[in-house]
């Protein structure tokens, strides 16, 4: 199990790109949001429907100069990610800044929140 919140947030990517959400769901809060690039704002229920009904896949979650601050009771995270989003034989790359939140809960940390921001091109 993850210790720090930069290892629970790249189980949390690990577990998007294998579509694992048994693994997905137990590192994140039962009310997580995810604020998208687009602005679209999801849950922790839609987002397991979407990746479990198939509808939803990332195929890249790279991670670069991640930042990690901890505060009595949270953490925050920010960095760029790397994605490919949608179908494996069409993958649509996606350059974004993220802020991460995270509480503790579980075993370690939780994912509280997540933004991302496009970067331009």
């Amino acid at each position: 199990m993850p210790v720090t919140p930069s290892e629970t947030f790249r189980a949390w990517a690990t577990a998007t790109l294998a579509a694992d959400m048994e693994a997905w769901g137990a590192l994140v809060a039962d009310d997580f949001t995810y604020v998208h690039s687009s602005s679209n704002l999801e849950g922790k229920a839609e987002l397991i429907e979407a990746f479990t009904t198939g509808g939803r896949r990332y195929r890249g979650w790279d991670i670069e100069g991640m930042t990690e601050r901890q505060y009595p009771g949270c953490a925050v995270l920010n960095g760029i990610g790397h994605l490919l989003a949608g179908r494996a034989e069409q993958p649509t790359p996606l350059n974004v800044r993220f802020t991460v939140t995270l509480v503790p809960g579980g075993a370690g940390w939780l994912l509280a929140a997540l933004q991302t921001t496009r970067l331009p091109e």
